[in-house]
């Protein structure tokens, strides 16, 4: 502060006059904001943002350069700035989306500078408004946010569950009984376990010891809820010497991501239950620490001999230790699981188990005669397919050529569903082709015709000499593509309209409500598709595209290829595509598999925002990356995070996988201890891919191929 004060100081006095005379306050204002500009170009942001304040309160009210000035302070700021967050209220008369902007900037602090514009009825969508501010205020100041929530009126959608659980919170927090049983009430009519695991969570909270069922309650509703990081913070203690509790949280924090917390619970509470501990091997073995997972594993095994995930924990400390090479030692540990546990639900697995175990180990001809047994002694069983295949490339790999294109043609005729027939297809044609048989080139060809996205289809086209497969299209504005296929645009409705301005205003969320019911108004999300390519209505114009897709065969609009392959959040993506290095393109081609460009997406193994991070990944990444401070699992569905934190992971495997597509994506879906498991960097690029066991990672690996080939070639601007 003292420096900008000299340094304005100076300024002044070097612009002293032959007349003196004093200086306008618009001089004097540029002034200040020139010695503002030089002190954030010499990094001050802080003195630099008090610096553009100062010049912006020197001019008359409502004018444009002092509110230039004030947006100037605020993008020095380094966090809220109510003082210049204010002078943004002064244009709401002009903009409409200034009170949203200076709340967000503001916080709290602005909540009763709002007020008066509530009285007068000078904000747009004030209902909306009035629950983004008493979000805001809602803990600090529960009476504000009862009057701020006076404003709201009736809300759609998820913006009217906010609201409930808005006001639930702030009866709560003055203490009003009938409010808090009315909103407990109307919550529960919604039927919503997500907005009931946030009304158990916030009662839990609010009661302090006394709500731990409550909180209990709310893990279990919505295991992958972006409040139980700060729940279990506030629990941790009492978890690691309660053992009862410790087994209540351990199922719903393991389903719900938070496989750091299991570990911990395992790790130092004094008395862990058997279930904790199981768990916390399973997490280790999902993240690829197969030592902490065997030890865990043993200790399981060690403690509780008979205990209920005894045979469980048997099966994956045999697979940690072929994971870490320990092939007899695996080998021992599946005999004995078979030998102690004869009648396991899982015991028709073992020889899957035992053959996969060794040919991950490159012992592929021992693997076999396993094999063989799955399918012979359990040939209805859900590893046969798999065992099948495995023969196939057994054979292959150990050079028995001529048997193994007999047994990939014998596959392909048995498995006609099977999520390895486009691979094994390949394959037949490829052997066929190296042993002087021209069929193959027919195989290989129906193939391509059969399959043309999928990589197997790929593979063959660059073993033919053929050019890659490329999306058609034309130029054909959207709209005239609709009207002349019998489809035509919709007006866009007042709904549509308040989507735009609420996604505008920050609140992208909430405009979906809207959205959707200007859909419902227009007939079809197909109606508005124009209107969401204008403007960017990333999470809505896929869906509409979809519902269209299949109009005129596959030469479709660029328009149309551009609305369901989005390139969404670009600001964001491209920052941080840069930052780590990674073509912004690939990062599309993900974030349109793992959540269709929903930033409240999860899944039921606790993957949450665009991106799907685990929340024990994203850890990682934190701490690799210097986040720590400001990481919480509970941030996760915020898109900028998501991405921020997306980024980061998949550009780490990309520079371990050299940038191989297949080998990347499969690291990132799978786990990169299970890509090099499936031979990845020891085998071609073909046989990687069709050794991969996870079938949720196989057909991720091929549809995010798929999409990028697409995003390359729609979106060349990104190139």
């Amino acid at each position: 502060m003292f420096r900008y004060i000299l340094l304005l100081s100076l300024l002044l006095l070097s612009c002293s006059r032959e007349v003196v005379e004093a200086p306008s306050a618009a001089e004097t204002s540029l002034d200040r904001a020139r010695v503002a500009d030089s002190l954030l170009s010499e990094g001050q942001r802080e003195d630099a943002a008090q610096l553009y304040l100062s010049a912006a309160l020197l001019l008359s009210p409502g004018t444009p350069e002092r509110i230039n000035l004030a947006e100037r302070a605020l993008e020095a700021s380094d966090g809220a700035f109510p003082a210049a967050a204010r002078v943004l209220l002064e244009s709401a008369g002009s903009d409409p989306h200034a009170p949203y902007r200076a709340l967000r900037e503001g916080g709290s602090a602005l909540c009763s500078d709002l007020l008066p514009g509530f009285h007068t009825g000078a904000y747009r969508l004030p209902g909306h408004l009035a629950l983004m501010a008493a979000e805001s205020i809602v803990t600090l100041d529960p009476v504000m946010a009862e009057t701020l929530l006076s404003f709201s009126g009736d809300l759609p959608g998820s913006a009217g569950e906010d609201l409930l659980l808005c006001r639930y919170r702030a009866a709560l927090g003055t203490g009003d009984i009938q409010g808090q049983e009315e909103s407990w009430r109307a919550a529960q009519a919604l039927d919503s376990d997500e907005l009931m695991a946030r009304f158990f969570h916030h009662r839990g909270m609010a009661l302090g010891e006394q709500g731990i069922p409550d909180l209990l309650r709310s893990f279990q509703l919505w295991p992958a809820g972006d409040m139980h990081a700060a729940a279990y913070a506030f629990l941790r203690d009492t978890i690691l010497t309660d053992a009862v509790l410790a087994a209540a949280v351990a199922d719903p924090f393991y389903s719900g991501g938070l496989w750091n917390e299991v570990y911990d619970i395992a790790l130092n509470s004094a008395d862990p239950p058997p279930r904790v501990v199981y768990l916390a091997g399973r997490t280790r073995d999902r993240l690829g620490f197969f030592q902490e997972s065997a030890d865990l594993l043993r200790r399981y095994l060690d403690t509780w001999p008979g205990g209920e995930d005894a045979p469980d924990a048997a099966i994956n400390l045999a697979r940690s230790l072929g994971a870490m090479g320990l092939v007899e030692e695996g080998m021992e540990t599946l005999s004995f699981y078979r030998d102690t546990w004869p009648n396991h639900g899982r015991i028709s697995n073992f020889p899957w188990y035992a053959g996969s175990l060794l040919a991950e180990n490159g012992r592929w001809a021992e693997s076999i005669p396993w094999f063989t047994e799955t399918i012979t002694r359990y040939p209805g069983n859900t590893t046969a397919d798999d065992a099948q295949f495995y023969i196939c490339l057994a054979l292959m790999k150990t050079g028995r050529t001529a048997e193994a294109a007999e047994a990939f043609g014998n596959f392909n005729a048995r498995w006609t569903q099977s999520v390895y027939r486009p691979s094994s297809r390949y394959w037949y044609g490829v052997l066929l082709l190296q042993m002087g048989d021209s069929t193959g080139r027919g195989v290989l060809q129906r193939l391509i015709n059969d399959k043309p996205e999928s990589l197997p289809a790929a593979f063959a086209r660059d073993y033919l000499g053929l050019p890659p497969w490329a999306p058609e299209y034309t130029s054909e504005p959207l709209g005239a593509w609709m009207a002349r296929n019998g489809r035509p645009e919709a007006e866009p409705s007042q709904s549509a309209w308040d989507g735009v301005f609420l996604m505008e205003a920050g609140c992208r969320k909430w405009a979906l409500d809207l959205f959707r019911a200007a859909e419902e108004e227009a007939g079809d999300a197909h109606r508005l598709a124009p209107f969401y390519l204008a403007n960017d209505v990333w999470e809505r114009g896929p869906w509409a595209a979809y519902r269209m897709w299949s109009l005129e065969g596959s030469v479709r609009p660029l328009d149309l290829w551009r609305l369901r392959y989005p390139a969404a959040w670009p600001d964001e993506v491209l920052r941080e595509s840069q930052r780590s290095g990674m073509d912004p393109l690939l990062l599309w081609s993900i974030m349109k598999q793992e959540s269709a460009f929903q930033p409240s997406c999860y899944s039921t193994a606790g993957a949450r925002g665009l991106i799907q991070m685990i929340p024990s990944t994203s850890e990682y990444i934190a701490r690799d990356n210097g986040w720590s401070d400001a990481y919480s699992p509970d941030i996760l569905y915020d898109p900028g995070t998501s991405i921020m934190y997306g980024a980061a992971c998949i550009s780490s495997y990309g520079r371990d996988f050299r940038w191989d597509v297949p080998g990347t994506l499969a690291g990132y879906n799978g786990g990169p201890h299970n890509a090099l498991r499936w031979g990845w960097g020891v085998d071609s690029t073909e046989e990687f891919f069709s050794r991969i066991t996870y079938n949720e990672t196989k057909k991720y690996v091929e549809i995010v191929s798929h999409n990028y080939l697409i995003y390359k070639h729609i979106w060349p601007e990104y190139l």
